[in-house]
């Protein structure tokens, strides 16, 4: 039997997303956190910093429900007042943060801060919430581009948080759906135990298939046409959008995905192949599983193939069924 949107928004809410009102509740929080940098930085023109911009699945409304160790992320791109030329630099970028963040909270020493290669990070006790600021060095040549540094200690890279926000934002408002499959294939992910497949990756598979094939007709049909893209492709054909503009050159035994913004940063570059080949073997997987359950006449052996796809939290229905 067919899954109809209502049956698997069951899921979504109960299983998936933020107990109603706790997103709200964090993006207060990350915001009085920024508000307390800026009234630092109004008060000691001294640190080097431009401003603060929400990004990440928090702000893109993405975001999922804690699981295990594992609280919720919040993402601030930090905008540094520094030349191009310390964008290689990232001690002296966690530096000009970590330095800020010790004026805004001077009773914390700086173990109390985790620095990772791309990020410097503050953990919230009381909320569980992790906030990740993220140094970006503006390009003056390029209004609304900067440095981001790579998790991965590579080259820097170049980057529009505002331009990736506003990409996401205006596939998320011509299909409704968007948001929720995002959370879905995430979940999906999580399920799979698929961590090296990044949440941005899964945003953009789905926002190609939305720009070539249009608005998904229903969940279950989102879910099924991006299972049956991975499996078809292998991931091996590159994805590009309208925003990057003449596209050549990429091989077609590798996975390119390209940043909207930037038609030079491969998202999964750092995707190993083995990676690659599990991430189609689950896709192919599920599938074979919900197109399975589409066909079957019994709604318990229904939800019994979508649990091997999700996990044995998969619901449809408020209550269990007598």
């Amino acid at each position: 039997m067919q899954l109809t949107d209502t049956q698997i928004h069951v899921f979504v809410e109960k299983v998936l997303k933020l107990p109603r009102g706790k997103r709200q509740e964090y993006l207060d929080q990350v915001d009085y956190l920024i508000g307390r940098m800026q009234a630092k930085i109004d008060e000691d023109s001294s640190f080097a910093v431009k401003k603060f911009t929400k990004t990440g699945s928090l702000r893109k409304g993405t975001v999922l429900k804690p699981r295990g160790d594992n609280g919720v992320d919040a993402d601030v791109a930090v905008d540094l007042d520094v030349s191009e030329a310390s964008k290689d630099d990232i001690n002296s970028l966690h530096e000009i943060i970590l330095d800020l963040l010790l004026a805004v909270y001077p009773q914390k020493e700086r173990d109390d801060f985790k620095v990772q290669p791309r990020t410097l990070g503050i953990h919230f006790r009381e909320s569980g919430l992790d906030v990740d600021l993220v140094p970006v060095i503006p390009i003056p040549a390029e209004p609304g581009y900067g440095w981001q540094p790579s998790a991965q200690g590579a080259a820097p890279v170049k980057t529009s948080v505002q331009g990736q926000l506003t990409f996401i934002k205006t596939r998320s408002d011509a299909d409704l759906r968007y948001r929720t499959l995002v959370q879905l294939l995430k979940g999906w992910r999580n399920a799979q135990e698929l961590d090296f497949m990044r949440s941005f990756m899964i945003e953009l598979i789905l926002a190609y298939l939305q720009d070539t094939k249009g608005a998904a007709e229903s969940l279950e049909d989102g879910l099924l046409r991006f299972f049956l893209y991975v499996a078809q492709t292998e991931l091996k054909g590159p994805i590009s959008f309208l925003e990057n503009g003449r596209v050549a050159g990429y091989p077609d035994d590798v996975v390119v995905i390209l940043d909207p913004v930037n038609k030079e940063n491969n998202v999964a570059a750092r995707l190993a192949d083995a990676e690659r080949r599990e991430i189609v073997k689950r896709a192919t997987e599920a599938w074979e599983l919900i197109t399975t359950a589409r066909r079957n006449a019994f709604k318990g052996e229904t939800v019994e193939y979508w649990r091997e796809v999700f996990g044995r939290s998969f619901v449809i229905e408020e209550r269990p069924s007598p």
